[in-house]
């Protein structure tokens, strides 16, 4: 899914999957996501994973079954 009427779109990649703008994992401090840290925060702006659409799918269908945020995570790390 894409908000193509987005100011930001696209805020990583043109096929990206827009259905976690805001990340729950943030910030994950894993520089496996492709993420960094930045002047004393994390920058998220080179992480995709949470954007391909079968890993969003993965992790709004886990969170929305109740599943913790942290648990999800760890689906999540299983794919880095």
């Amino acid at each position: 899914m894409q908000r193509l009427n987005c100011e930001r779109f696209p805020c990583h990649s043109l096929d990206q999957d827009c259905s976690l703008c805001f990340c729950p994992f943030y910030p994950c401090g894993d520089g496996r996501t492709g993420g960094s840290e930045r002047e004393g925060s994390w920058c998220c702006e080179s992480c995709t994973i949470i954007h391909r659409p079968a890993v969003a799918g993965m992790i709004l269908d886990c969170l929305m079954m109740g599943e913790a945020v942290a648990d999800v995570w760890k689906r999540l790390e299983a794919l880095l």
